[in-house]
């Protein structure tokens, strides 16, 4: 009597006979085929990560070298006013009656060289006048805010020289502290013409191409309430001068 078993032995495959594989070598091909698909995966991984970073990478460098500075936006020119308009406050401030005009006539004796417009510039003057002395505005417009710069630039180095040239002397000049809240530019200083105490303040003050002299004198009065004086006269000028700015108001 045949076994059952051995004729499944030969079912599938007539003449050959099957020959399972022990259980530990199963387990040892099993485990090959699983490290090898690992390895094809992970270098596949390695392969992505480096076509997408190689274009970046590539980016990177391009921008990290390209030293080219950006183009620079031109400066706007500026056209400056050459012409004090009609309207401009020049007296305002100033005791009445006031007496206008287009030239320029200094109102103080300077102890040492002081202001003057250039011959070529607009100048528009308003002075107020007493039996000793009295107070006035000037107004002077230059071709360029820088010419005005560089004339009242060169006029404070000028005045502080003449202050130690003449201390001690009869008749000398103090320059005042900046107050640096009045203009672009400011100066004051004080000619002081002998011991009794009769002065003349004079304050210059820059607003873009146009410059402002404005002067008071007094007797028996301290300088620096002379300057107020002075300051305060002149704010509503001052303020107005925004029209000579390089952003006008």
């Amino acid at each position: 009597m045949r076994d059952p078993l051995d004729e499944l032995e030969n079912f599938s495959t007539p003449g050959l006979t099957m020959n399972p594989l022990p259980a530990t070598e199963v387990r040892r091909r099993g485990t090959r085929l699983r490290r090898r698909n690992n390895a094809l995966a992970a270098i596949g991984g390695v392969a992505a990560v480096a076509i997408i970073a190689t274009p970046l990478a590539m980016a990177a460098t391009s921008k990290s070298t390209d030293t080219t500075p950006p183009p620079a936006n031109p400066s706007p020119s500026v056209t400056w006013v050459q012409e004090i308009p009609a309207d401009f406050p020049l007296a305002e401030g100033l005791p009445a009656p006031v007496r206008t005009g287009s030239s320029y006539e200094s109102q103080v004796t300077d102890v040492c060289a002081g202001w003057a417009p250039p011959s070529s510039s607009e100048v528009r003057q308003a002075v107020f006048r007493e039996s000793e002395g009295g107070s006035s505005h000037t107004l002077a417009l230059y071709p360029t805010e820088r010419e005005a710069e560089l004339a009242l630039t060169a006029l404070g180095p000028e005045t502080q020289a003449c202050a130690l040239q003449t201390v001690g002397k009869q008749r000398w000049v103090d320059v005042l502290p900046d107050q640096g809240d009045q203009g672009d530019q400011s100066l004051v200083y004080v000619n002081h013409y002998s011991d009794a105490g009769d002065i003349d303040v004079v304050q210059l003050v820059r607003v873009g191409n146009a410059i402002l002299e404005a002067t008071t004198y007094s007797n028996g009065v301290p300088a620096e309430d002379t300057a107020a004086l002075v300051k305060e006269q002149s704010t509503s000028v001052v303020d107005a001068m925004c029209v000579f700015a390089a952003d006008p108001c």
